[in-house]
């Protein structure tokens, strides 16, 4: 399969858009980068980095993007702390970065999302202290169920993601003037910072264009604001994305 001939506009946020980039463009495929989200540290580290200096007190250090892995990592590292705290992520990317900084997860679930780790960590949490490094806005589904599991859960912010200031402009032009086969997301707040930065409704825009998500929370996103997502992969990754789109376009 390939997806010669095809134009794929994606949303990524500029620094993290070349992996995804390079290969649509090795399938084939013709790519328009339209950032719609930006990725900033935290400005104050205060709290993280007294979770940092507590890491030996914690069972349990869970990530789930590569951007929180890095970022507190990162943190940690400058601050000459070794991490032998076990780690469970969500999905494979996230387990990867782990293994970057040349850490092996304990828990990686099947299932890409927060309701498989939920699965796979202990039932009975009673005593437990977690921690949980992440971006600002997130889901709360981990660290309500965890605490119901009798789990103390430190969350600590490492990151923010943030709209860029020119998308709008940007996809207006691209969308009116170019013949768009298949709009990329991979996170949800790429979805609803386009949604929220267009002078169009989102689900006007993208009408007649084929949307994909990198995974089922993402699809949901962009469920709630109206649009028909017609692919998303078996797996939460980028491989699985590119492999997707080709062969539903």
């Amino acid at each position: 399969m390939s997806l010669k001939g095809k134009t794929i506009l994606t949303t990524r946020a500029a620094s993290q858009s070349g992996a995804l980039r390079a290969k649509f463009e090795a399938a084939g495929a013709r790519v328009i980068e339209v950032p719609t989200i930006e990725i900033k540290p935290v400005d104050d580290w205060t709290d993280v980095d007294t979770a940092i200096a507590d890491l030996g007190n914690y069972q349990w250090l869970i990530f789930t993007s590569a951007n929180a892995v890095d970022l507190f990592l990162g943190r940690a590292k400058l601050m000459n702390k070794s991490v032998t705290t076990p780690i469970a992520v969500v999905g494979t990317a996230t387990a990867r970065r782990v293994r970057d900084w040349a850490l092996q997860p304990a828990i990686v679930p099947k299932e890409f999302r927060a309701e498989g780790l939920l699965e796979a960590m202990p039932a009975d949490l009673t005593g437990a202290s977690i921690l949980f490094p992440r971006a600002e806005v997130a889901r709360e589904m981990l660290p309500v169920e965890l605490r119901r599991r009798g789990a103390r859960v430190d969350v600590r912010i490492v990151y923010r993601t943030v709209k860029t200031d020119v998308q709008s402009n940007a996809f207006q032009k691209t969308i009116s003037t170019e013949h768009i086969d298949c709009v990329v997301f991979t996170s949800p707040s790429a979805v609803r910072n386009l949604a929220e930065s267009i002078e169009q409704p989102i689900t006007e825009a993208l009408k007649s264009v084929t949307i994909a998500a990198i995974g089922p929370v993402t699809a949901d996103a962009a469920k709630q604001l109206g649009l028909t997502v017609a692919i998303i992969p078996a797996e939460s990754t980028i491989d699985s994305l590119i492999l997707a789109v080709e062969q539903a376009i």
